[in-house]
């Protein structure tokens, strides 16, 4: 789905809906009005794997329409659309594009959105009196922990996230574990800042807006976890049983009780 006036176009789309395809297509069409258009473009993607994957695909279907690949049809057919040109001036076209950029690649900018931030500020260093070796740290740990305190200080009695926290405490107090799990929340919230939960966040926060589906997840892991253990400890029982009809016992094996016999009793 898209919205568009003569200067913006926004397009609506769910995971894995061709977004990638649509922006594509976007990109190479201005390629193909105009071979040289890359230089004054800017694409800002959120993760270093959506940045390669979109260079990657550009060039891959510029190499494609030109070189008359019949994996690029696709992509061929819907930029004859969108610019009704004929398809050996797109094919020319593309082929010029791909060679600008190669021999011109600094140039080809599709970058994560703070290694854009990060380049204006390196651009802007001497205005702002700041070295020419500048280098920009982010402090995510300060911000991880004070997002984690203001959260646990501000939960409503009604949120789900506390009563998911209560039962998480009282089952640590239930298994003899330390109950304060502050420190292990900002632990696991490092999570955030990784490539895979920036690219899954989306669909993982529509899950949790259903309050059953924590505590069924839950469940369900619960029920795994007891299979297992169930086949570990008939495992176990057999194993036992095959050393003692043998007339052995742990003792006289490798490693004695250090070895497998003491895997088993764990």
């Amino acid at each position: 789905m898209s919205h568009s006036n003569p200067e913006l176009l926004v397009y609506k789309a769910s995971a894995g809906s061709g977004k990638t395809f649509t922006l594509a297509v976007n990109y190479i069409c201005q390629l193909i009005e105009d071979p040289t258009a890359y230089r004054r473009i800017l694409a800002v993607t959120f993760t270093n794997k959506a940045t390669a994957e979109m260079k990657e695909r550009i060039l891959e279907q510029l190499d494609g329409i030109a070189e008359r690949c019949p994996d690029s049809d696709g992509y061929l057919k819907e930029i004859q659309k969108r610019t009704g040109k004929a398809e050996n001036e797109i094919r020319r076209s593309a082929g010029k594009a791909l060679t600008n950029i190669i021999h011109d690649y600094s140039r080809f900018r599709i970058e994560t959105i703070d290694s854009f931030f990060q380049s204006v500020l390196r651009n802007l260093a001497r205005e702002l009196n700041l070295g020419a070796g500048l280098s920009i740290e982010l402090n995510n740990k300060e911000v991880l922990s004070d997002a984690v305190d203001i959260l646990i200080e501000k939960l409503d009695r009604n949120s789900p996230v506390l009563y998911w926290l209560i039962e998480y405490i009282e089952e640590k107090i239930e298994n003899d574990k330390r109950w304060n799990v502050s420190e292990e929340i900002k632990s696991f919230g490092w999570n955030i800042f990784d490539e895979s939960y920036i690219e899954k966040g989306e669909k993982l926060r529509e899950k949790l807006a259903d309050p059953h589906f924590l505590p069924n997840y839950k469940k369900e892991l619960e029920n795994i976890q007891a299979k297992i253990l169930k086949q570990m400890k008939d495992f176990s029982e057999k194993y036992l049983s095959a050393l003692s009809a043998n007339g052995l016992d742990p003792a006289d094996l490798i490693k004695k009780s250090n070895g497998i016999s003491g895997y088993f009793r764990k």
